[in-house]
This record gives structure tokens, C-alpha cells and sequence, in this order.
């Protein structure tokens, strides 16, 4: 069985593609789940998986996880797409945007393909989305929760709101190492606000800050949590 979920919105199709993990381990729960990313990919381990049954017939559940984004990949995959379709296993495969004739070839093999597109009348103002690098400037971590969850209620992607804070947190490690305005190569008013927030941290400790925004994103890249959770537990952690 394979089911594709594609689309812009990652957060609500990586939602998807875990709604699908817990409904096939309430059905097959002694099944083997296994992620494949393009860091641990492998051609034969692929193939393994197309023919074997696993130890004493045992089920199991592939997770492809945004494998297209490396073209090789995708066009092995493509090329034993009919036998993704006729494996007894499933088959969960998770990707961004796709090109059209990708996704007719596709269709014709996928037990149920869904779409996750951002809804394009969603305008969001830049001055309400960068609202929330106020309460990490000031180190208020009540205001940067409130902001965070205010912005998230009006429909902003958890994806821009982490792009903002990193950025945030990129300008105050530049502020912080001293000189001025015209060697961190910031507008003034960009600086001004980075230093204010610079002289609230520690370089470490915004360093550290830096790190864990990077990590945070790998970790959902991984499939092991949403990116809007992951988000909301760094800033309650402040």
C-alpha cells in the first residue's frame, strides 16, 4: 500500500503522515517502522524493503521522508513506483512541492494521494510577524509566549515564525561581539533593536540559541515532532 502527501504546508502534512502512523500501529502494532531521509538513504536497503517481508513475515511501515529533494533519488524511486504500489508493506512518502508530471505518474500508483497547500488569502502584515522578536529582545519570555501563540491563532506558518526568531537571534550574536552599526553590515534600526536585545544574553548563550533553532529544524526534517510544538517548548524553556 502507498500513500503520497505532498504540498506547501508542511506542518499540516507532516500532521497527516502522523495521523497515519498511529492508525497503522493500532492495526499492525508488532510492525517495524522505518524512516528514510536522504542522510540514511541507500539504494539496497530500498530495494530490501520493496521484496522482503521482514523476520517470521513480519509487517512493517516505510516512512520516505522529502527523498525528491535529491534528484537521483527521486528518479530510483520513480523507476519501482509499481512495485511501491504492489508491496504488501505500506508505504508513507512525504514531500513539498511537486512538479505536475511527477505527480500524474504518481497518481496512478498511490492508493490515496492528499495535497497540503498554504492558503493564499492568508496575508500576513510584517510588522504583526516580527511583533514576536520583542519579547525575545527584552527577554520576557511571557510576552514572547503570548506573541507566539497570538500569531499562530491568526494563521502565521510556525516555519516563518522560526525564520524570524533565528534571524532575530543571528543579529543579536552580531551586536554582541562589538564594533558598530557599519561592521555588522545591519540597517541602523535593525541594530539598534539586535543590540538592546545583545546586551539582555550571554554570546553563549545566544550561540546556544542559534544551535538549537538549527537543530530544531533537522530534528523535524526527521519526522520526530512538529516544528509548532518543537517551537513552543524552546520558548516556555527561556
Amino acid at each position: 500500500m502507498f500513500y503520497f502527501l505532498h504540498g506547501t504546508d508542511t506542518h499540516k502534512a507532516r500532521r497527516k503522515l502522523h495521523q497515519f502512523l498511529d492508525l497503522a500501529e493500532k492495526k499492525r502494532p508488532l510492525a517495524e517502522l522505518f524512516k528514510i531521509t536522504t542522510e540514511n538513504w541507500s539504494e539496497g536497503q530500498f530495494d530490501e524493503l520493496l521484496v522482503s517481508r521482514g523476520l517470521f513475515e513480519q509487517k512493517y511501515t516505510v516512512v520516505l521522508d522529502n527523498l525528491f529533494e535529491r534528484k537521483e533519488i527521486k528518479d530510483y524511486i520513480l523507476e519501482r513506483m509499481e512495485n511501491v504500489a504492489t508491496s504488501e508493506q505500506i508505504f508513507l512518502m512525504l514531500e513539498g512541492k511537486v512538479d505536475g508530471p511527477t505527480l500524474k505518474n504518481i497518481e496512478k500508483f498511490s492508493k490515496q494521494v492528499e495535497e497540503f497547500a498554504k492558503s493564499e488569502n492568508i496575508k500576513h502584515s510584517v510588522f504583526n510577524i516580527f511583533s514576536i522578536t520583542e519579547g525575545l529582545v527584552r527577554k520576557d519570555k511571557k510576552h514572547l509566549w503570548i506573541s507566539y501563540v497570538d500569531l499562530l491563532s491568526k494563521g502565521a506558518p510556525a516555519e516563518e515564525i522560526h525564520g524570524i526568531l533565528f534571524w532575530q537571534v543571528k543579529n543579536m550574536i552580531l551586536a554582541s561581539k562589538g564594533g558598530n552599526q557599519k561592521e555588522t553590515r545591519l540597517s541602523p534600526f535593525v541594530y539598534k533593536n539586535a543590540l538592546t536585545g545583545a546586551r539582555k544574553y550571554r554570546t553563549e548563550e545566544l550561540v546556544t540559541m542559534s544551535s538549537q533553532l538549527v537543530d530544531m529544524t533537522h530534528r523535524v526534517r526527521q519526522g520526530e515532532g512538529e516544528l509548532e510544538i518543537m517551537l513552543e517548548k524552546w520558548i516556555l524553556e527561556k
